[in-house]
């Protein structure tokens, strides 16, 4: 059985450490960048296969930006 793996990062910097810290004043964002293959790990298009977004998924569901960021309904995000 394989353990997940998180990583911590910086939203304002990008620091990433593998154990939860303050940068500049705040807390790290934790995030679970997924296994080897893994969708979340793969940047996020809409259903016509268009780009949404260069960022990986799993960084986008860290900041709390899937959906709320997108004018665009959740059904119509998927990993490409």
């Amino acid at each position: 059985m394989s353990k997940k793996i998180f990583l911590y990062i910086c939203p304002e910097c990008f620091q990433v450490c593998d154990t939860m810290q303050e940068c500049h004043s705040h807390q790290m964002i934790e995030c679970y960048t997924g296994e080897k293959g893994d969708e979340i790990r793969k940047p996020l298009t809409d259903s016509y296969g268009n780009l949404v977004s260069r960022a990986p998924r799993w960084y986008l569901e860290a900041r709390g930006w899937i959906p709320a960021w997108s004018p665009m309904p959740p059904e119509y995000y998927r990993a490409h």
